[in-house]
Order: structure tokens, then C-alpha cells, then sequence
């Protein structure tokens, strides 16, 4: 195992389901975990969620109300009408009233920490844990049914009809049937999987990469290679979802090179240099892309030709995809002087999120 690879794990606090699908204890440190929607953002970081106005980057709620040590959470949160769904290292998973951030229910047999965002139809809710297991919940939080695998699972589920695609620890790409968990196929790549496909629904093919240096387009319907890209050692680890655009996709590796390839051929299209480290994913804003480095650099471009149009410093690591909200972008920080900050499209500074102590 690489020291970049053994980085990146003890980062997102997988070594120990990579190792025994164990829990964690209570002082395991992560990436803030980021959602947008309806006018606010949700991050998780720490012993709260908390629910941030997106207008002027004010807290609206936390929860719990009471942060206890015992109790972490850094799972991006999950907004589904008028719920947010999110998993704890505690081993428990919630429901919270999104309005006000009281918790609704929480499912408490799984025996590993959520690291994953859940996924939802409106029908059923798939949330993967450390434990091994993949556990769909009815909506009013009971076990539905859970798929066992052989390593822990922290990339958030992607759901496509009447199938669930999960991304595996044990370098696996996996459907299940959503009503049961029965298992559809498998496909099985060089490295862990840290993040789910890319899907496009034209195509029907998903794009997908791993720790093992490739980046795969996959049927989805039935699990087989389409094609492969960096079998020739053109890229460093992928730890993020591709980008669709028109009909190619952008994707960056390790290294913070982003590549541009067609979806039908996987032919490289162009590339570019970042000029520093990424485990982030892109962020793309109309004809831009937005690429946060680990330094602390957030970097705008236009897609069509790489123009480079703004660069912003930030105090602290960025580890976490930013997202757009209205016309804001919103990047969280690790170990930062804030935990949040917003942007405008043209990248001017916006407003800054701190938690109140």
C-alpha cells in the first residue's frame, strides 16, 4: 500500500473496515461531508450537522443540539423533501426534520460507523456502512433488507430504476435489485472504489474510477467493461465521480491532472495540470469547472478551452467536492480557519461559516 493510498484511508477513517470492518472510537478525525439544497447547506463535521443559510451563510439548526464526543458525524447529509437523512460514526443513522433539525427516528443495528451519503428512491433508503453491509431501510426507518460484502462501503449508493450501484472497499462495482438486495452483477476493478459512478442515462453506461490508477466506462445494465483508460500508466489514483459534459466527461486524478475523454471511446480529448494534489471531485458551474486542491486552492476554468479565470487561497485543507447552491459555491474546510466559505460565480468571497461555540 502506497503512503498516499495508507493517506487518503486513514483520512476518510476506512483502515479499520479495510482491516476488520470494525467500529471506530470517538476521536477519529475526516473531511467535513456537504449537501446542498432549497436554499441552505448541510455539513457534517465533527459532533453536529448543521443546517447553514445559504443567503448569508447564518446557522439555522444543529443536531444534535448538545455535541458529545462519543457522537461524530461526517457523512454528507441527505435531503429528501422534508427530511434529511444521515449516518453517524456511532453506528446510528437518522432521520431529521429538515425544518428544524429534530430527530425523527434513528436505525441502530448496523455495528460499523456511516461514512457514506445514503441514496433514496422516496421509497426506500440505501445507506452503506463500515461494517461490511449495505443496508436498505423502509421510510420509516426499519430494515428492509441488507447485502453483506466483503469490505466496508463509504462512496454514496446510485440508484438507476429498479437497481442500486454500489461502490466497494474491495474493488468492486456491484447492482443490486432494489426491492430485495439481490445481487444483478459485479465487476470487480485494480482498486477500492472511494466514490460512485458518473451515470449517463443515454448511453446507459456508468463511468467509474479506483485507487488501482483507471477510470472505466461500464454497462450498466449489465456490469461489462466498455472500455478502460490508464492501463498505460497515464493517471495517479481517482478518488472522485467524474463530470458529464455533452458527450465526454472530465475527471481528475491524485496528481491534479484533469483529463477530458469521449464517452464512447474513452479517447483522450485534452488534458490539464492543476499545478497541486486533488481527492476532491470537479464542481462544474454552467460552461466552468471548479477544482479544489488539498493546499487550499480553489481554481476555476472554462471548459471549452482551459481558460484558467480565477484562483482562490484558503486557510486549511480542502478534502471535500464544493457545491452549488443558487449562485453560490460553497467549499468546506478541514482544519481551516473556517469550516465553510461561499462564492460567487465569478469567485469573489462571499460569506464565511464558523460554528458558535
Amino acid at each position: 500500500m502506497t503512503k498516499k493510498v495508507l493517506k487518503v484511508i486513514l483520512l476518510f477513517i476506512i483502515s479499520a473496515a479495510l482491516l476488520a470492518g470494525c467500529a471506530m472510537g470517538p476521536r477519529a478525525e475526516s473531511a467535513p461531508g456537504l449537501s446542498a439544497g432549497e436554499s441552505a447547506v448541510y455539513v457534517s463535521y465533527m459532533q453536529h450537522v448543521y443546517k447553514v443559510d445559504t443567503k448569508i451563510g447564518s446557522e439555522l439548526w444543529r443536531f444534535p443540539v448538545t455535541g458529545s464526543v462519543q457522537v461524530v458525524l461526517y457523512a454528507p447529509p441527505l435531503l429528501n423533501e422534508n427530511s434529511i437523512f444521515v449516518g453517524d460514526l456511532a453506528n446510528k443513522f437518522h432521520q431529521l426534520d429538515a425544518a428544524g433539525g429534530s430527530e425523527l427516528w434513528s436505525f441502530t443495528q448496523a455495528k460499523g460507523w456511516f461514512q457514506a451519503k445514503a441514496a433514496t428512491n422516496g421509497n426506500v433508503i440505501i445507506a452503506p456502512s463500515s461494517d461490511r453491509n449495505v443496508y436498505a431501510l423502509n421510510m420509516d426507518g426499519t430494515l428492509k433488507w441488507k447485502f453483506s460484502g466483503e469490505f466496508g462501503f463509504v462512496a454514496e449508493p446510485l440508484i438507476i430504476g429498479d437497481s442500486v450501484i454500489i461502490a466497494g472497499l474491495d474493488h468492486k462495482l456491484i447492482a443490486l435489485n432494489i426491492e430485495n438486495g439481490d445481487l444483478l452483477w459485479e465487476t470487480e476493478l485494480k482498486g477500492s472504489l472511494i466514490a460512485p459512478p458518473a451515470y449517463d442515462a443515454a448511453s446507459g453506461s456508468l463511468f467509474v474510477g479506483s485507487l488501482g490508477k483507471e477510470l472505466l466506462s461500464i454497462d450498466s445494465k449489465t456490469g461489462k467493461r466498455n472500455w478502460s483508460f490508464g492501463d498505460n500508466g497515464e493517471i495517479t489514483a481517482v478518488y472522485a465521480t467524474p463530470i458529464l459534459v455533452e458527450d465526454g466527461l472530465i475527471f481528475t486524478d491524485e496528481s491534479g491532472k484533469v483529463f477530458a475523454l469521449d464517452q464512447a471511446t474513452g479517447a483522450v480529448r485534452w488534458t490539464l495540470d492543476a499545478g497541486g494534489e486533488t481527492m476532491a471531485g470537479l464542481l462544474r458551474v454552467d460552461d466552468t469547472f471548479v477544482i479544489a486542491l488539498e493546499k487550499g486552492e480553489l481554481r476555476a476554468y472554462k471548459i471549452s478551452d482551459r481558460t484558467p479565470l480565477w484562483t482562490r487561497t484558503l486557510d486549511g485543507k480542502l478534502y471535500t467536492t464544493p457545491v452549488l447552491e443558487a449562485d453560490k459555491i460553497i467549499v468546506a474546510v478541514t482544519k481551516g480557519k473556517v469550516l465553510l466559505q461561499a462564492y460567487d460565480l465569478a469567485g469573489n468571497p462571499v460569506w464565511s461559516f464558523t460554528p458558535a461555540k
